[in-house]
């Protein structure tokens, strides 16, 4: 398996049929690519819709909501490709996401992981505005669309369950502390919905990015 593409989520119903699609619709020509979506015990109409697609799709339904860090980690406990990325259930996917990012990782043995811009979309999923991932800060608050080598997460344990909010931002300084190189593609390949209630504008955003800013000062 080349891909394993990740969707969490929680109480998206309005979105999680977009994800899913834009994952089913990747441009990979003979290349074997997987779809896991974990399911955070949502309380909407999510996994009505989330069964729907359980032919092309594996289901993985938690019991409790533990957060995005869990979530994730059961994404990457389940894969089997050497390519993983995680996709928000409100974002969706570029159809060349994996065929642009997935070459970079093919033809640079050296390189860990690969990320691209961002363009915020609105409802209908029109385009409103890019996001340049050009600096490691920027970076550090959109780890969702990240194409990393699976092994290299597995490396370093995954996800830290204990955080409810900036575990990507913890996720890429561990990497980078580690020694894990990036590599900067500058095209916009994701799509982030901007609705208001993103996990990553939660009240406790800063709190959790402080946290782990802080965490790792020393690196």
């Amino acid at each position: 398996m080349d891909f394993s593409l990740v969707i969490t989520n929680y109480n998206r119903e309005r979105f999680i049929d977009r994800a899913i699609r834009s994952c089913l619709m990747q441009i990979i020509l003979r290349r074997p690519i997987e779809i896991i979506v974990v399911d955070d015990a949502s309380t909407d109409g999510s996994l009505d819709i989330i069964r729907e697609f359980s032919h092309d799709v594996q289901v993985f339904e938690q019991d409790r909501n533990q957060g995005v860090a869990a979530a994730s980690n059961v994404g990457l406990a389940n894969a089997s490709g050497r390519y993983w990325m995680r996709v928000d259930a409100d974002d969706f996917l570029n159809t060349y996401a994996c065929a642009f990012l997935g070459s970079i990782l093919d033809e640079n043995p050296d390189i860990d992981f690969v990320y691209c811009d961002h363009h915020r979309v609105d409802l209908r999923g029109v385009k409103v505005s890019r996001v340049r991932l050009d600096n490691d800060e920027t970076l550090f608050e959109h780890g969702a669309g990240v194409l990393f080598r699976t092994e290299k997460l597995r490396e370093i344990g995954g996800y830290d369950e204990d955080l409810r909010n900036a575990e990507d931002r913890d996720l890429l300084m561990r990497l980078r502390a580690a020694g894990s190189k990036g590599y900067y593609l500058p095209v916009s390949l994701y799509r982030y919905y901007i609705h208001g209630a993103n996990i990553s504008l939660g009240d406790d955003r800063d709190g959790y990015r402080s946290m782990v800013t802080d965490r790792h000062s020393g690196d």
